[in-house]
């Protein structure tokens, strides 16, 4: 019965070692369901909540470098517009000769090929201004419009999505023409030495009132995409701010308190060496010792 005793009493002290010296290792006051179910329970939630809002944040940073792409795409598009209308307008002047004119639409022929490109830019291997047909060039080389008018929404929050592109016929197209007809007109006008259109041509003249509205429309796009980073760094730090409450929510629950783990081992510990001591008294002792 002493033996028995003792045994149970030393499976008893190593049970309240083992535990806090679990907890000290783990860092964690819940390391199975059996120390607390419902705290558990807790911390899957928040672990869940914590993933789902990494991958939003995933998602924002995603949408904002294709964005940010796009922007720096048209104001590249505003600098070859705004450089094809001084030329424009140089070409109307009345003092330019014939000869000149021609080496002004050599120029022009160049921001045209300029805008060609900046319409088929890509990125990460999808064309960014062809809708849904990332695969496919936004303009073919007669300025054509390949891509639809589709925009592709991100979920950036459970109950939100933001658009992270712009349809070429959009942002390249004014009026319904394109900006690099536009140019390709303002060219073929250089090059007849046409300038109010007379001479069978869409006119250099005719050609500035385009290039202004070309601009106007490239300023309303940019303004979206202005609207649409801003927004989408608002939503960045919203879901940081979360991650963080939500982090700081699964430590409170989950985690040990290191002190007290260190203190409860002490004690484990104290009263283990006890115990051993006094069995060991104990067990030495025969039944006539107990009978005397």
């Amino acid at each position: 019965m002493i033996f028995n005793q003792i045994t149970r009493s030393l499976q008893k002290n190593l049970r309240a070692l083992a535990d806090p010296s679990e907890r000290l290792s783990t860092g964690k006051r819940i390391n199975k369901p059996s120390d607390d179910a419902t705290g558990m329970s807790r911390a899957m939630d928040y672990k869940v909540r914590i993933d789902e809002n990494n991958q939003y944040m995933r998602n924002t940073d995603d949408a904002y470098s294709f964005m940010e792409y796009a922007d720096t795409v048209m104001s590249s598009a505003t600098s070859s517009l705004t450089r094809a209308k001084e030329l424009a307008i140089q070409g109307a002047t009345d003092t330019q000769s014939p000869e000149s004119r021609v080496s002004i639409a050599k120029e022009v022929a160049h921001l045209r090929d300029e805008m060609l490109a900046l319409a088929n830019s890509k990125m990460r291997d999808r064309y960014i201004f062809s809708g849904y047909k990332i695969d496919t060039a936004s303009f073919d080389t007669s300025f054509n419009y390949q891509g639809d008018s589709g925009e592709m929404d991100v979920m950036i929050d459970r109950t939100a999505s933001v658009a992270v592109n712009v349809p070429g016929d959009t942002a390249f197209s004014s009026g319904g023409k394109t900006f690099m007809k536009t140019l390709d007109d303002l060219y073929v006008a250089l090059m007849a030495d046409d300038v109010d259109g007379t001479k069978g041509t869409n006119g250099i003249q005719n050609a500035i009132t385009e290039l202004d509205n070309d601009i106007d429309q490239v300023a309303n796009v940019r303004a979206d995409i202005g609207a649409r980073l801003s927004y989408l760094d608002k939503q960045k730090t919203n879901l940081e701010d979360r991650s963080y409450t939500f982090r700081e929510f699964l430590s409170n629950t989950e985690d040990a308190d290191i002190t007290e783990s260190v203190s409860e081992i002490a004690k484990a510990e104290l009263a283990l060496q006890s115990l051993r001591q006094s069995g060991v008294k104990i067990m030495s002792q025969s039944l006539l010792d107990f009978l005397g």
